[in-house]
């Protein structure tokens, strides 16, 4: 090149630069989905992880029926950045940068071994050892697999490649097998590493694109849109943006769907943490349930979730990081997700606003009347006000005005804010758990009667003292009370 002089070729020094390799921030989570990528990528339809818990000696093998490599394909697979980025990817090709099976691997464990075959091959295997690059201080590759029953997995099939891990410092340590604690912790991690996976890949999973098996037992599929509740989730119109595809779905309102649904479709970030955009890369879920800075999470948005599925060809415009945990959209891209975010998170916030205002009429002239409603004072602080002209508040206050307006007048000045708030943010899912049950209880069922009978005893209408009880919170819930009211 004109104008430069060449001095001297600066080689990283192997003990620091593997080191460097084990502080990219995966978890065991996101580093075993990394290794289950190149195993997509290797056109494998099914792909087996497994463990075993032996203190300090623990393993985790990730094993596929892909089309495996030959020596010079292993070597350079074992190789840190045998890739370039910017070569242009096969649609299927879930990797980038050439890295992720060894920072997602060192970020673990500190010894790899790769065994490989690809058809009509002979199976080979090449390991990386930390401790024996640190002490030589040479990038040497090891031709070892420290159980030749590895090998014979690999050997059995036509082709594939396995991954194994040992010498599991990270999670393991020097634990002794006896030791329960670590043991524990080690199972644990693991049960957190079958939800991510089968939020991951719950789209190849789906469409039996591919198969994965933990310790022999297939991966369900998790769809965070959760399209299998009944009522199902409200699903928006598909919207392309060169190769990026935006959906909303709007989930039903927790009291529609029953405690146990509830529970079950929360997945492990739970509803309120679940809201937002949840952003593909071919199909594969790189960020799950964050509005990317777009919007903050609200109580009132959180029946939002948003499907962003972009191709692996405009990786750089959305700035994807190593571990494929995150991605910035481009700018033009940010302006209709925040577009689409609003709208959706209208739709959440329509289904809380209206919840429990259900009319007995259909005719719509009903006024409904809630128990509580609010109001904004002169210096703008929301205050929390009891309906005066709700059904049973207006019986009370007829029956006994003085006493009566004073004990509404003290509940709505202590109406304990600070305690409900403190139990949302601690569990965000807990008040939503407070819902209606299907049916009426009996208290609630004569409370109904008895307005009933003052109503009709003061001379009103009997239909019209139906519609004013029906028509508030909480018998409106009910349309089983109306059978009562005779």
């Amino acid at each position: 090149m004109n104008g430069f002089t060449k001095a001297e070729i600066a080689k990283p020094n192997p003990k620091s630069t593997i080191n460097s390799y084990r502080s990219f921030g995966y978890n065991l989570s996101t580093a075993i989905a990394d290794i289950i990528d190149n195993s997509i990528s290797a056109n494998a339809d099914e792909i087996r992880l497994e463990y075993k818990w032996n203190g300090q000696d623990s393993f985790i093998s990730i094993s596929d029926n892909g089309i495996g490599m030959n020596k010079d394909e292993l070597v350079l697979a074992m190789t840190p950045g045998s890739k370039d980025p910017e070569e242009l990817r096969s649609e299927k090709d879930l990797g980038r940068f050439g890295m992720g099976l060894k920072t997602a691997s060192f970020s673990q464990c500190k010894r790899l071994t790769c065994i490989t075959k690809r058809e009509n091959y002979a199976t080979i295997k090449r390991c990386w050892d930390i401790d024996y690059i640190n002490s030589e201080n040479e990038w040497q590759l090891l031709d070892f697999v420290s159980d030749i029953s590895f090998l014979e997995k690999i050997e059995k099939q036509k082709s594939g490649t396995l991954v194994l891990w040992e010498k599991l410092d990270r999670i393991v340590g020097n634990a002794e097998t006896s030791n329960e604690s670590v043991k524990n912790a080690f199972y644990q991690e693991m049960v957190n590493v079958k939800e991510h996976l089968s939020l991951v890949f719950h789209k190849f999973i789906e469409s039996k694109r591919i198969k994965i098996f933990f310790q022999n037992e297939e991966i369900e599929p998790y769809n965070p849109f959760l399209l299998n509740l009944n009522p199902k989730p409200e699903m928006g119109q598909p919207e392309i943006f060169g190769n990026v595809e935006i959906t909303y779905f709007i989930l039903p309102h927790m009291s529609e769907i029953g405690k146990t649904d509830y529970e079950n479709s929360g997945g492990s970030l739970g509803w309120f943490n679940a809201q937002g955009f949840y952003i593909y890369r071919g199909d594969r879920l790189l960020v799950a349930g964050d509005w990317l800075g777009l919007e903050k999470k609200r109580d009132y948005s959180k029946l939002a979730r948003i499907m962003v599925n972009f191709t692996n060809a405009n990786d750089f415009n959305w700035h994807l990081d190593i571990k494929k945990s995150t991605a910035t959209p481009p700018i033009e891209i940010r302006r209709e997700l925040s577009r689409i975010a609003k709208i959706a998170i209208m739709k959440s916030a329509k289904i809380y606003n209206w919840r429990g205002q259900k009319t007995f009429s259909e005719s719509g002239n009903i006024n409904q009347e809630p128990l509580w409603t609010d109001e904004k004072t002169r210096e703008g602080i929301k205050k929390y006000k009891i309906n005066r002209k709700h059904p049973i508040i207006k019986s009370l206050l007829e029956e006994n005005n003085k006493l009566a307006g004073k004990a509404l007048k003290l509940l709505e000045e202590n109406v304990p804010i600070e305690l409900i708030l403190s139990n949302q943010n601690e569990d965000p899912a807990f008040h939503e758990l407070e819902k209606q049950t299907d049916k009426p209880t009996d208290d609630l069922i004569n409370l109904a009667v008895e307005l009933y009978k003052i109503n009709v005893s003061q001379g009103v209408p009997k239909e019209l003292a139906k519609q004013q009880i029906m028509s508030s919170t909480p018998f409106n819930l009910f349309p089983l009370i109306n059978e009562y009211l005779k």
